[in-house]
């Protein structure tokens, strides 16, 4: 009978503790903030587990369907030029969230959580630094994608001249639905910063500057715009054109045809 021999396996070693600063500047602000909403959230028990939910995925989930309908809407009316300021806005938030993880290695902030070991933390702890937070950074990219589509749509409505004004301009339907779509995206993106320091897992500057972060990254991108217009005009015909509006119907040609 063949005898069973114990394997010994490498134990698992805890994550080693980062090194840096305890907070950034503004520090008395920073602190007395966080404090301050820690009360709070120690005086709000019945808010916890909704809280805890959004600040870890609802926030972030709701802002990404709200995106995708702004891009949907905008489709779905044939504003090729705001499908095409979402993507640009889709990829300047990717951007920001690269950008993110340089910016916090710079400045090596750690948790919150770290200098004040005796504070409500309603999130699992994680072994990574706190400046600038990467929540925020998606709040702010998205909502100011959705913002910068509408701006940019108004004005091609206003510039247009006759019906339309192409396909490419955003319809009147489509610049309101926009309207309601960064209106809730805005509120909902500045709870998801209020949510992420009420939890305990950032200082209010943490949230600042990642929505900061995001929101100009998304507007650096937006300067690609005449190139983006330009190439996405040049493949409206094709079947890539799909991708930006609603192919038109039979009836639609006629109609254009006629004008």
């Amino acid at each position: 009978m063949e005898r069973l021999v114990a394997t010994a396996f490498p134990s698992q070693t805890p994550p080693q503790a980062l090194t840096g600063v305890p907070v950034l500047e503004p520090k008395g602000l920073n602190n007395s903030v966080y404090l301050g909403l820690n009360h709070l959230s120690r005086q709000t028990p019945w808010a916890h587990g909704f809280m805890h939910g959004y600040a870890l995925w609802l926030g972030p989930v709701l802002l990404a369907i709200i995106f995708v309908v702004a891009y949907c809407v905008a489709w779905w009316q044939r504003s090729s030029h705001a499908t095409t300021l979402l993507a640009l806005g889709g990829i300047g938030t990717v951007a920001a969230l690269g950008l993110n993880q340089l910016v916090g290695h710079a400045a090596k902030e750690l948790r919150p959580y770290v200098s004040h070991p005796q504070a409500l933390v309603l999130v699992a702890k994680s072994n990574d630094y706190a400046f600038p937070s990467d929540h925020s950074v998606l709040a702010g990219g998205l909502t100011v994608s959705i913002l910068l589509a509408l701006y940019v749509g108004s004005s091609l409505r206003l510039h247009a001249k006759g019906g339309f004004g192409g396909a490419s301009v955003p319809t009147r339907r489509a610049v309101r639905a926009l309207r309601v779509l960064a209106a809730t995206s805005l509120v909902l993106g500045l709870f998801l910063c209020f949510a992420r320091v009420y939890v305990g897992a950032h200082y209010p500057g943490d949230v600042v500057a990642g929505y900061l972060l995001g929101a100009v990254t998304v507007v650096a991108v937006g300067l690609l715009r005449p190139v983006a217009f330009l190439a996405v005009d040049a493949v409206d015909a094709t079947v890539l054109g799909n991708l930006f509006r609603r192919p038109p119907t039979a009836l639609s040609r006629v109609r254009s045809t006629n004008s």
